[in-house]
C-alpha cells in the first residue's frame, strides 16, 4: 500500500485537552489517518517518517479496530474521504486567551477600553 492510497481522516482531541490551555500539542486537534480495512504493521510506502513517526499500528493511526480505544481518551470524528494530496496528519493546536485584567498593576485604566461615543451630529 502506499499513503496516495490512504483516502480517509479523522479529526481527533484529547477529551481533557481544556485542562491544557498553554500547551499547544497537548489542546491540539489532530487530523489522523484512518485504514477501513485495519492500521498497517508497517508504515505504508511512502510514509512521510521525517514528520510523521509511526510507532506502531494504532498509535498514530486509527482503524475500526482501534477507534473505540481511541475515543476511551480522545474525541475522534466519524472518517471522511479526503481529496488527494490531502497531507496524511495535521495538527491544529491552539492557546487559550488569557483574560485581560480590569486595571493593570499600576492602577491605572487599561487604554483604549472605553466605548467610543456614537456620534455627536443630532
Amino acid at each position: 500500500m502506499h499513503v496516495s492510497d490512504v483516502t480517509s481522516r479523522v479529526l481527533t482531541q484529547l477529551r481533557d485537552a481544556g485542562d491544557y490551555p498553554d500547551n499547544p500539542t497537548l489542546n491540539a486537534a489532530d487530523l489522523v489517518p484512518y485504514f477501513p480495512g485495519g492500521c498497517p504493521d508497517e508504515a505504508p510506502e511512502g510514509w512521510p517518517l521525517d514528520t510523521v513517526d509511526y510507532e506502531a499500528p494504532h498509535a498514530s493511526t486509527i482503524c475500526p479496530g482501534c477507534v473505540e480505544s481511541w475515543r476511551a481518551d480522545h474525541l475522534v470524528s466519524q472518517p471522511r474521504t479526503v481529496p488527494a494530496g490531502t497531507p496524511l496528519a495535521l495538527m491544529f493546536p491552539w492557546v487559550a486567551l488569557r483574560p485581560v485584567p480590569a486595571t493593570p498593576a499600576n492602577g491605572s485604566c487599561p487604554v483604549d477600553t472605553d466605548p467610543a461615543p456614537a456620534g455627536t451630529s443630532a
